[in-house]
């Protein structure tokens, strides 16, 4: 009785691992964190998808929203920032990339941009804590903050000024100025880390992250795939009955 237990409570595991597997897992962003908006998120969200490689960690950024909240102008419709927190001792050591991803395209000023485009010149990390609600977040990638230490994809110190720049929803919910610079659905950003991360340690690192809308408009965290509960759940469920047959 107890190895079918155990048997069964392993099978349940599984599944709330599946997600990240071989280095890759991938988290949505619909929960609310607050923000200068508190207008109901109306359809915002994002999506994340973290893969390892030995040191390396790509971050492959979406904005899946189909809507925004009321009152929101096209920079707080932007994707603009996603904090996280790596392991202790563990800190990025390069910002090697940031591009248009597949099925991406630039917008507006970055129009002449497409696939693997780099648009490094508005996008920065680092590895000192932020302000107001980032400042529980180690480690950042922005567009819109000007955080202490903050180092450009493109190489360098530097500002990266406000929202735009950032990720709208493919296609935008909100029109882009023209002289403004965004990028529809995605990019991707790839980081040299200090150390290999486990298949455990991404996962905190994902599930532990939060996005940003504009300049401090709204703010989401990721919530667990309804898959895995529902799994676990059923595998809860399905304990007494099991008992009631081995008893």
């Amino acid at each position: 009785m107890k190895f079918a237990l155990r048997s069964l409570c392993a099978v349940a595991l599984s599944g709330l691992c599946a997600q990240a597997h071989a280095g890759t897992i991938t988290v949505r962003y619909t929960l609310d964190a607050g923000g200068c908006n508190r207008n109901p998120l109306n359809g915002l969200a994002a999506l994340a998808t973290f893969t390892t490689t030995g040191n390396g960690l790509s971050i492959l950024v979406q904005n899946t929203s189909t809507g925004v909240p009321a009152r929101f102008d096209a920079a707080s419709s932007l994707i603009t920032s996603l904090g996280m927190n790596l392991p202790n001792g563990t800190r990025i050591v390069s910002g090697d990339r940031a591009t248009i991803a597949p099925g991406a395209i630039g917008l507006q000023a970055w129009a002449s941009r497409g696939l693997g485009g780099s648009v490094a010149e508005e996008w920065g990390w680092s590895n000192l804590r932020g302000t107001r609600v980032f400042s529980e977040f180690q480690q950042s990638i922005t567009t819109t903050r000007t955080s202490r230490g903050m180092t450009l994809f493109g190489g360098g110190r530097g500002r990266v000024g406000d929202a735009f720049g950032g990720i709208t929803a493919g296609p935008p919910i909100l029109s882009i100025p023209r002289a403004k610079k965004a990028v529809s659905s995605s990019i991707l950003f790839e980081l040299t880390l200090s150390s290999a991360l486990t298949r455990q340690q991404l996962s905190e690192v994902a599930y532990g992250s939060m996005i940003e809308f504009g300049a401090d408009a709204r703010y989401l965290r990721p919530v667990p795939e309804p898959s895995s509960l529902m799994l676990l759940a059923g595998a809860i469920a399905a304990l007494p009955g099991l008992r009631r047959r081995l008893g």
